[in-house]
């Protein structure tokens, strides 16, 4: 059956500003002792295509659902673990907090801290390219230029560059700095901030500080792993 096939893609010129990176995790037979994955937060959102079985998906409260065949995985608060369900066959794009706004509409705390079906984000398009990324016959290469046509299709020219600065702030300062701190230095008030904050980014500042203390401490227990 051989091991899971991940890669990376290019990403097209018109997305290349806007998303992190676009990959794909395959198999060529079912997987269904797989042990399952935990997935911490990690100030980003994600939106994935299943072109074969989808995951099962457990969450920190202790429920457990199988994941639709696309759906966004908003701004997390809490851990998820997921676990193949069958064969492996998924495309996934991941967007950084200061960008996924940008491609879906509605207010991103809808979508926050879960699993989210395409169809009640995109409505009748979701059905349509979820369809078409199944059902292409060009194999995974063909899938990702159909999920990056549908993307450019449904990015917009929302802008919030009050929420946007705020966001190079918080991820300056490691997310050291206080709410307070943050409305002062942008020229607002802090429940402005919080208000534009949540229906920009899907949670509110406090929390996203919070996430970005949280990677940072990661990111200083890899480096002392590394230099040992």
């Amino acid at each position: 059956m051989g091991e899971p096939r991940y890669r990376e893609y290019p990403i097209r010129a018109e997305l290349a500003s806007f998303i992190k990176w676009i990959w794909s995790l395959e198999s060529d037979g079912p997987v269904y002792h797989a042990l399952p994955e935990r997935i911490l937060p990690d100030g980003c959102v994600e939106l994935v295509f299943h072109f074969h079985d989808p995951f099962r998906t457990h969450f920190a409260s202790g429920e457990s659902t199988i994941q639709p065949r696309s759906f966004v995985v908003g701004q997390m608060k809490r851990f998820l673990e997921i676990a193949p369900a069958g064969r492996m066959g998924f495309v996934a794009v991941r967007f950084s907090a200061r960008n996924a706004y940008r491609f879906f509409p509605g207010k991103l705390h809808e979508v926050s801290d879960g699993v989210v079906d395409l169809a009640s984000v995109w409505k009748k398009d979701a059905e349509e390219w979820t369809e078409r990324v199944a059902f292409a016959r060009g194999g995974t290469n063909e899938r990702v230029q159909i999920v990056q046509q549908a993307l450019i299709g449904a990015l917009c020219g929302r802008e919030d560059r009050l929420v946007d600065r705020c966001l190079q702030l918080t991820e300056a300062s490691g997310g050291q700095s206080s709410i307070a701190q943050l409305a002062s230095e942008i020229g607002t008030s802090s429940r402005q901030l919080t208000r534009r904050f949540q229906n920009t980014v899907g949670i509110t500042p406090k929390e996203f500080s919070r996430v970005s203390r949280f990677l940072c401490a990661l990111c200083s227990l890899r480096e002392r792993n590394i230099a040992r």
